[in-house]
């Protein structure tokens, strides 16, 4: 191959570095409080009579309780409904000996009732069908929080309520003299939407290098002809999508102009 036809194939060869771009989203939903009134209604008990419940939503205690909406259509509930109530009365107890039990039980929390499609009640603890992270541990008087997840949102409530394992009658007797009590602070679900909160993205430079070449041929004192090459390397940066094409089609160019050169030899 003549010095002109590789000077020609090394103007079209085509060097092209591309870079991974990298971006990485982190979603969430965000909470709201749903609006809840304390009625002064809420100190209840299981069926049988014995145990500690807090009742948010309930038409079928006496006094009826609704001290959250029945229906919000423009809040609906969502993933979650999320109860902080707090404890007192029980001192720093965290067990207690269950009826007919050997050894003692922890004394704990979770929510109850029917909202939308989903039901729950005392049945669903005592056969262990809850799910042990819908279930808060009580260890004394204090502040506590506990979820009650869905697969679906519903816009309706019928019956809601904190319902513990804390038998009144070991702190004091009955519901009017027991010194356990529970009190609502709060009832909160989520929004529903899922908002971007992090957005990292790395843009990768391609970097697409041109290397033309020249040819300067002169005429010496002897008459011979010398033939001699300079070379100019170009540099141009290009990101994203946009940057990779580029490099590609420049290597495709490369490729078939060397083929050429060859074929012609």
């Amino acid at each position: 191959m003549k010095m002109n036809k590789v000077l020609a194939a090394m103007a079209a060869s085509v060097i092209a570095a591309s870079a991974f771009c990298a971006m990485s989203v982190t979603s969430f939903a965000v909470e709201k409080d749903v609006k809840y009134t304390d009625s002064g209604n809420s100190a209840g008990t299981s069926d049988d009579g014995k145990l500690l419940r807090a009742n948010i939503l309930n038409q079928w205690a006496s006094p009826a309780v609704s001290d959250i909406p029945t229906e919000d259509t423009e809040n609906p509930y969502t993933s979650y409904i999320k109860v902080t109530f707090e404890v007192s009365g029980i001192g720093s107890d965290s067990k207690v000996k269950a009826e007919g039990a050997e050894t003692d039980k922890d004394l704990e929390a979770f929510l109850c009732g029917g909202v939308g499609p989903y039901s729950r009640h005392m049945g669903e603890y005592e056969s262990n069908k809850i799910p042990s992270d819908e279930i808060v541990k009580i260890t004394g008087d204090g502040e506590y929080t506990v979820e009650w997840k869905f697969d679906e949102p519903s816009s309706t409530a019928q019956i809601l309520y904190v319902q513990t394992n804390i038998p009144i009658f070991e702190y004091g007797g009955d519901l009017t003299a027991t010194t356990a009590k529970l009190k609502i602070k709060s009832v909160k679900t989520d929004d529903g939407v899922e908002a971007p909160s992090t957005t990292a993205t790395t843009e990768a430079a391609t970097t697409t290098s041109t290397t033309s070449a020249t040819t300067t041929t002169t005429t010496s004192g002897t008459g011979k002809a010398t033939t001699t090459a300079s070379t100019k390397g170009e540099a141009s940066a290009k990101t994203g999508d946009a940057g990779v094409a580029v490099a590609v089609a420049a290597f495709g160019l490369a490729v078939a102009t060397a083929f050429a050169v060859r074929k012609k030899d």
